[in-house]
């Protein structure tokens, strides 16, 4: 399956397959995002398929939007498909509670 990402309202949606076949999509999508906006909110709720080039691929925003003093708000935390992954990779502390 091949991955999308929707403008839903501000809200960046990322919906497939998030796997080493399109992280350079996610990647460059999202390093342009943070290099306009002071914050950006991802959602993983539709994410199908997840691997470990992708959790790279999350580290590196992550990281690249605190260097910055970026808001960064990751939601999907309950998101089956890509939790034990996440646990695996030792990577949840991405994820935000408090956006609205």
């Amino acid at each position: 399956m091949s991955l999308e990402i929707i403008n839903n309202k501000g809200v960046f949606e990322v919906c497939g397959d998030f796997t080493s076949e399109n992280k350079g999509k996610v990647k460059e999508y999202f390093n342009d995002l943070l290099d306009h906006y002071y914050e950006v909110v991802m959602c993983l709720e539709n994410i199908k398929k997840i691997d470990e080039s992708a959790i790279d691929v999350l580290k590196f925003i992550h990281k690249k939007a605190t260097k910055r003093s970026k808001v960064l708000f990751v939601l999907g935390k309950n998101n089956t498909m890509i939790k034990r992954t996440f646990r695996i990779f030792n990577i949840s502390y991405i994820f935000k509670n408090d956006y609205n």
